[in-house]
């Protein structure tokens, strides 16, 4: 009964919340952009479970956990479909070159900060301890596009190719981010190998490719029939749910097991457009009940957290920073770029929460402080973020659209 109820719940939450919109609210710009990100949606989680009414209790969300593979398997094909490399070839190469320097150099801060500095506060195995500082470099590599969407809603800029960038940075780092994830989940497949075993590691990559290439396969051969638009959809959620599961059986990722069907598909399907635009369609009711499935989850505590959550916070935005100024001045671009555009692209969004609730997956009994650490980031970043990107057009003066 409970579990019934918890999902009539959960379907109502999801359906009402996907559409609605606060891009137009008269809030402040970093209370939107929380609300855009969904943020709200934890916390309604934290109400539905254990520190709540207990409607998500940890055996219903066990009960529920089908649906949380299904769902994070789904992010990563939708985010996997957007990569046509022909379409991302007619873009200036100094822009990849850009957005993989600036993910580099703050994954690399983050992680190797959050080695140190859980090691001091958690008592953990080596290899949890390697996989939780990854994860927290990892899901640090993820630039939102949530508050870029406000800003550029509201706001008109002079420099159009400066809000470009931006926005293929905000589009593309999160490929690197995941790509960090999967390697790592290949290093230490299940988080039972103490020490790293090269061979073993490079099996591991080639099942991982190997195992999201047989259903991207079998979509693209179902795609070349003819089909009615039900049809295809049936087909959709049978490769997602197909390679998720297959993914998580082997105790991997089913985020990058989206993203790699995703890739595919999108480089050798005819039907590439309407594969998104059927995903895109369903993306913010399962994002909001991920939201809400991690909300519940959350087993928060006055502790070391608090402590490297502020860390984590700093060592991010000054990875941003250094990142994109070291790389912004590498490959020049032939517009003006400020110094501190790294500050404009802390926005973290759906990406890095995804990526959380996959470690939470695989490793349920590391992962609560983990979560603490990206809410109370995620929360902050949001908030501070439009602001920042603002200051980055300060010289060009921003225009209101309503006054534009």
């Amino acid at each position: 009964m409970k579990l019934l109820l918890a999902i009539v719940i959960i379907a109502l939450i999801s359906i009402t919340g996907s559409r609605l919109t606060f891009l137009n609210r008269r809030i402040p710009l970093g209370f939107r952009n929380i609300l855009l990100t969904g943020t709200e949606y934890i916390f309604a989680g934290v109400l539905l479970g254990t520190m709540g009414l207990e409607v998500l209790d940890a055996e219903t969300l066990k009960m529920l956990e089908t649906f949380l593979i299904f769902g994070l398997s789904w992010i990563g094909f939708l985010f996997g479909l957007q990569f046509e490399f022909r379409q991302l070839k007619n873009l200036p190469k100094f822009y990849f070159s850009i957005t993989a320097v600036q993910a580099f150099v703050t994954f690399s801060a983050v992680t190797a900060a959050m080695y140190l500095i859980i090691d001091k506060f958690v008592s953990l195995p080596e290899s949890i301890l390697f996989m939780a500082a990854i994860t927290l470099g990892s899901t640090a590599s993820c630039t939102a596009q949530s508050a870029l969407a406000i800003v550029s809603r509201n706001y008109w800029f002079k420099n159009r190719t400066l809000l470009g960038l931006m926005r293929y940075i905000s589009s593309v780092d999160g490929l690197f981010a995941l790509c960090f994830f999967a390697v790592a989940l290949c290093i230490i497949p299940g988080g039972d190998v103490e020490k790293f075993n090269f061979i073993k590691s490079i099996k591991w990559l080639l099942i991982s490719a190997t195992t999201a290439l047989v259903p991207a396969v079998v979509l693209i051969l179902l795609s070349r029939t003819r089909f009615t638009q039900q049809e295809y959809l049936v087909f959709l959620i049978g490769t997602i749910m197909f390679c998720g599961g297959l993914f998580y059986k082997i105790h991997h990722s089913p985020l990058v097991a989206g993203l790699i069907c995703g890739i595919i598909t999108a480089n050798f399907c005819p039907h590439r457009i309407r594969a998104l635009s059927v995903v895109i369609h369903a993306e913010k009711s399962i994002y909001i009940i991920l939201l809400l499935m991690l909300g519940a989850a959350w087993q928060f505590s006055m502790d070391y957290s608090l402590v490297i959550a502020g860390i984590y916070f700093f060592v991010r935005t000054s990875g941003k920073l250094i990142g994109t100024f070291a790389a912004t001045r590498i490959f020049k671009p032939e517009y003006t770029v400020p110094a501190g555009l790294g500050l404009g692209l802390i926005s973290e969004g759906g990406l890095a929460v995804a990526i959380i609730i996959n470690f939470k997956l695989l490793y349920p009994s590391f992962s609560d402080f983990l979560i603490t650490i990206l809410i109370l980031s995620l929360f902050i970043n949001e908030l501070l973020s439009p602001k920042l990107i603002l200051a980055q057009f300060s010289e060009f003066e921003p225009v209101s659209v309503k006054e534009h």
